[in-house]
């Protein structure tokens, strides 16, 4: 009728041999180091009262077909690794108890916490950090050259000996361009000619 294997340090993955005790009214396999998944075909176990799998290593996500287990009326599946979405189901979702399917930190859908598309929250995230770089290049951008403006033109009036030596650059720039310009009128001149 029922098995309690509870707190025996069983290890490795549920037996797939179990799903097929379909007798079973009630099966405790809690506080072990039991890891892998819930077996898929657990709903075989159709006359299946009391279910408890909590405290051990168990991934994956509730098989679907625990779902079907009409006659469950205990359960408690805390403590795990579990992910995705709890299956719908009035067996799993009858009790409106959360501790259940506490510490499974993967585990979404009710009577725990909505379920959030992963890839539209990465996005987001993703577009949120694009977002922040390219404010924060603006931003080192404009504080650049505002302190390069601040720089170049301090340095330039706080020290003659440079103004001088800036002012006559430019006006050396200013002869080099006039004197190109004035030669390239020359020449275009003489070739009309």
């Amino acid at each position: 009728m029922g098995m309690d294997l509870s707190s025996n340090f069983l290890s490795q993955e549920i037996p797939k041999g179990l799903t097929s005790l379909v007798g079973l009214r009630y099966l405790n396999l809690s506080r072990n180091h039991l890891s892998g998944g819930i077996p898929r075909d657990i709903g075989n176990l159709a006359l299946l009262e009391s279910l408890d799998l909590s405290g051990n290593q168990l991934s994956g996500e509730i098989p679907p077909s625990l779902a079907d287990l009409k006659a469950l009326g205990a359960l408690n599946l805390s403590s795990n690794g579990l992910s995705r979405r709890i299956p719908t189901g009035s067996q799993l979702q009858a009790p409106p108890d959360p501790s259940i399917y506490s510490n499974n930190p993967g585990l979404c859908g009710f009577p725990l916490q909505d379920c959030v598309n992963p890839f539209a929250s990465n996005q987001n995230q993703m577009s949120q950090g694009k977002d922040m770089e390219t404010l924060w290049l603006y931003c080192f951008v404009v504080a650049g050259v505002i302190f390069g403006f601040w720089l170049y033109w301090g340095m330039l009036f706080c020290n003659e000996t440079w103004r001088c030596v800036f002012y006559q650059y430019v006006d050396n720039m200013q002869d080099k361009v006039i004197t190109k310009k004035i030669a390239a009128y020359r020449t275009s001149k003489l070739r009309h000619k």
